[in-house]
């Protein structure tokens, strides 16, 4: 499966994933608003997804995937299988323990994360409780994340993809419960965090169940330690401290709101969902799909083929992203309305949102690209650079954070995680395995360059539209989605055609972009 098909395939699984997500939120904004039963509930989430970033979604795949790709494809499944029982065993014995310890020590923990938050208040401690509640979350969905490898290894992408979206309908139904039986805030916030860790639960039993039918059995083996699983967690340490180190910069964020007015978390939270739309469906498809591809043409020798699987599926990330950020960035405000703007969830709460949706939109080719080019770095097995230029784009945050946000509050300080992510993408471009044997021809520039100029039209073009059609008072009235479809549609035909006619007046052959063989780089 080439990688623009498996990414479009991860792609719209995960795209449902984020329409769920962004109903969840829809949800409760209206339910709850951007207040401090908001924020807790935000905090305790984010806590927990922040480690299973690190733990599921982030190292660990990446040194697990391409090893037993290699086992499977060499040495057959029995073997494949033995090695899946060692890395489950050990795998759920650390998740077990480091839970206990988290759970244990979690007020501790939050007076650091959250130091803006006054520890004798109410919100302090209900922020406590949610998290305790909401934490083991991270041992199910990272057992989760170990099924959804297997089955990528296989070429199986959907379900993996697809099977996330049950942390947002759980959660949905719980806040749902709570609005119809007119309970209290405080109740319907825990009851929306049992939810998502039965939805974990969930999600773990679908996925061994998936894995099971493929005839990969697993169990609890006590004696999990072999040399390939010592392997496997000595290339997994440094992706580890890399992916803790840039999820660093998230949780360096989540302090620095802590000390804004009371509601910030959750706007910059909603803020973060509307970029999670072009980053979740393109950027992790693009590296849930590179992943196994990569790590099976260099196992295989086979560089220069992986490069070319590489460019193409880098021309198709720009062009989307591009698209995406003129957009975003132009329709701040009204994105936010559309999306947010109704029950508890006001006027007020839609200017600070947007602003941080604007901070937020500049980063967004550079995340997607750090997520293309990391798959690049795992697939050959290095773990370590990515670990080194994520330290560099922490101290880079925290420059940035101390710079703009005494100037621009919530606007800097999505500005500031923008532009250390571009500082991380352009490290790891700019480093990349030579054994790769890439080639950046001018033909490939060009089309880069045409979209970025296509994207700055748009941008211009929507700002004029939306001055002319959008006012602030549209945000309560339910011709708001109309007026908004109708800038998306004009916003695509004017992108699409400003990169066609910047690639004809660039005198390119391969400028009809419905055409298949037009996205390549050659």
């Amino acid at each position: 499966m080439g990688v623009i098909r498996a990414s479009f395939t991860v792609g719209i699984s995960i795209l449902f994933t984020r329409l769920t997500g962004f109903l969840r939120e829809c949800a409760m904004a209206f339910s709850l608003g951007a207040a401090s039963y908001s924020d807790a509930f935000m905090v305790a989430i984010r806590i927990a997804n922040t480690f299973r970033r690190i733990f599921a979604e982030g190292a660990f795949n990446a040194s697990f995937l391409p090893r037993f790709s290699k086992v499977l494809n060499q040495n057959g499944k029995n073997d494949a299988e033995i090695l899946l029982v060692e890395i489950f065993s050990l795998l759920l014995l650390i998740l077990v323990c480091f839970s206990a310890v988290v759970m244990t020590f979690f007020p501790s923990l939050l007076k650091i994360l959250v130091s803006g938050f006054d520890t004798m208040g109410e919100k302090f401690g209900l922020t406590v409780l949610l998290g305790r509640i909401c934490f083991p979350y991270l041992i199910l969905i990272s057992i989760t994340s170990l099924f959804g490898g297997v089955l990528n290894a296989i070429n199986r992408f959907a379900l993996p993809a697809l099977i996330h979206s049950l942390l947002s309908v759980f959660v949905i139904g719980g806040l749902l419960v709570g609005y119809w039986m007119d309970l209290s805030q405080s109740s319907t916030v825990k009851i929306a965090s049992f939810c998502v860790t039965s939805s974990g639960a969930c999600q773990c039993y679908l996925l061994w169940n998936a894995v099971k039918k493929h005839g990969f059995r697993t169990s609890f083996k006590l004696k999990c330690w072999s040399g390939r699983v010592k392997d496997i967690m000595k290339n997994m340490i440094p992706g580890v401290i890399g992916t803790g180190v840039w999820q660093l910069n998230l949780l360096v964020d989540t302090t620095i709101s802590s000390y804004l007015p009371t509601g910030s978390i959750t706007c910059i939270g909603l803020a973060d969902r509307l970029n999670q739309f072009p980053l979740g469906t393109l950027g992790v498809a693009m590296s849930t799909a590179l992943l196994p591809l990569l790590s099976k043409l260099i196992s295989g020798g086979r560089y220069e083929e992986a490069g070319e699987e590489l460019n193409k599926g880098l021309l198709f990330a720009s062009f989307l992203t591009f698209f995406a950020t003129s957009l975003l960035s132009a329709l701040s405000e009204p994105s936010v309305a559309v999306a947010f703007q109704r029950g508890m969830f006001g006027e007020e709460q839609v200017k600070i949102t947007a602003a941080a949706t604007m901070g937020f939109s500049i980063g967004l080719p550079s995340y997607v690209l750090s997520r293309v080019f990391s798959s690049v770095y795992y697939a050959d097995g290095d773990t370590t650079l990515p670990v080194i230029f994520g330290m560099f784009s922490v101290v880079f945050n925290v420059i940035f954070l101390i710079l703009l946000v005494p100037f621009s509050k919530y606007f800097g300080l999505a500005t500031a995680t923008s532009l250390a992510s571009i500082v991380n993408a352009f490290m790891l471009m700019r480093f990349t395995n030579k054994n790769l044997r890439m080639k950046f021809t001018g033909n490939f520039w060009w089309k880069v360059f045409s979209q970025l100029v296509a994207a700055l039209i748009t941008y211009f073009f929507l700002r004029e539209l939306a001055d002319c059609y959008w006012s602030a008072d549209l945000g309560t009235k339910s011709v708001k989605w109309l007026i908004y479809l109708g800038f998306i549609c004009a916003a695509a035909v004017i992108f699409f055609l400003s990169t066609v006619a910047c690639l004809c007046l660039a005198k390119q052959k391969q400028w009809k972009l419905w055409k298949k063989e037009s996205w390549g780089y050659k």
